[in-house]
């Protein structure tokens, strides 16, 4: 029996989670026991069926759809596809090919929206010419419900800069998001999520800037990036600003990004402030310390971030390692070792009067132990 706690975090982390992996026996046991999650709309839209179609599960595909699971429902995850699109066009985007033959017998489509983000070109100029009114229709995305609704944290709203042009932006077909610009796309008005689909990539960038597209929110580039720093200066777009570099820089470092050390060095080449702190306060150095990111922390100290710089809850980044909720333990161990190597003040108080040992007695976890005796071992 699956056992679930009773959070909203269930439906994502343990239903969703299982149709991702493959796992029908254990999706057939959380969907006896919340048939309704079936329907169940999470974050950017993402539905049981969407995450089994997203990683080609044809197994639990098939028992999903049996069971009445809308095949035309979108979903998302929004960094690397920013637009929500249908189960079939996932399938054909990430080349689940079983998935898609599947759902297409059972009568899924493609409308514009997905048949441009899947660059099916032919399809998006017949439906263009079947109803111009299409080129500027925006497609719902998913915000978060209000709360008096029981048990729908998620409700499509109105989106009017998710257009054709978007999707097929997001999706990297050039003759597709030609023939959108050419059909009379707008551009200008969605300038800044018309730049966000476009990823960075060259050739769209241009495409945006030669056709109208405001060049304040087009994308900073480095002259190390040749090819788009080629195509943004042409049309005056300036070089990042050294707060941008720096913003970048924390970003970065954020868990659910990476800490890629090769693009950290580069941004410090260029300028960027390692000391930075983001709107709560935290510097890179913070942010790879929570993640437990230990090479992109050695780089960091080697390039003097400060160990004592504060948050805006008065914790340094020895803090981060102790609250961090990362699942690999030995990562948080290694990440708080290597902090305390660098001789920190590891009885350094925060806002609250509280100690990183006071903060780690009161917390739970099976590594509360080893990083006990870290801090113990380097207070003396």
């Amino acid at each position: 029996m699956i056992h679930l706690t009773g959070k909203a975090s269930d439906f994502l982390k343990i239903g969703v989670k299982a149709a991702e992996r493959g796992q029908l026996e254990q999706v057939k046991q959380i969907l006896d026991q919340k048939p309704h999650w079936l329907h169940k709309v999470g974050s950017h839209g993402r539905t049981m069926l969407w995450e089994a179609c997203h990683k080609g599960r044809l197994e639990v595909v098939q028992y999903l759809v049996e069971q009445g699971a809308n095949i035309q429902a979108c979903g998302s995850h929004y960094t690397p596809y920013f637009v929500e699109v249908s189960c079939l066009a996932i399938a054909l985007h990430r080349r689940r090919m079983p998935v898609a033959v599947y759902l297409e017998s059972k009568g899924a489509y493609l409308d514009i929206h997905n048949a441009a983000f899947v660059g099916q070109y032919d399809l998006v100029r017949n439906l263009l010419e079947a109803s111009s009114n299409r080129i500027n229709l925006g497609y719902p995305q998913h915000i978060m419900a209000p709360k008096n609704q029981e048990d729908i944290d998620f409700t499509p709203a109105d989106t009017p800069w998710a257009t054709p042009l978007c999707y097929a932006l997001r999706g990297g077909d050039v003759a597709t998001v030609s023939y959108l610009i050419k059909k009379g796309a707008s551009i200008r008005p969605f300038s800044k999520q018309l730049f966000i689909a476009a990823d960075d990539e060259p050739t769209m960038v241009r495409l945006l800037l030669e056709n109208g597209a405001d060049p304040d929110f087009a994308p900073r580039a480095l002259p190390d990036n040749q090819a788009l720093f080629q195509v943004v200066s042409a049309h005056g777009v300036p070089l990042p600003s050294q707060e941008e570099l720096s913003g970048h820089l924390v970003y970065l470092c954020r868990g659910d990004n990476g800490g890629n050390v090769e693009e950290v060095l580069r941004l410090l080449e260029h300028g960027a402030d390692i000391n930075y702190q983001d709107k709560k306060g935290k510097t890179a150095l913070h942010r790879a310390a929570k993640a437990g990111f230990t090479a992109t922390i050695q780089v960091l100290l080697e390039h003097e971030a400060d160990l004592e710089r504060s948050d805006l809850s008065g914790e340094t980044p020895i803090f981060e390692p102790i609250r961090s909720t990362i699942k690999d333990q030995h990562r948080r161990q290694q990440a708080l070792a290597l902090l305390l190597r660098w001789g920190p003040n590891p009885a350094h108080p925060n806002d609250q009067g509280h100690t990183p040992m006071e903060v780690l007695s009161r917390s739970k976890g099976g590594s509360k132990k080893t990083l006990l005796e870290l801090l113990t071992t380097y207070r003396k």
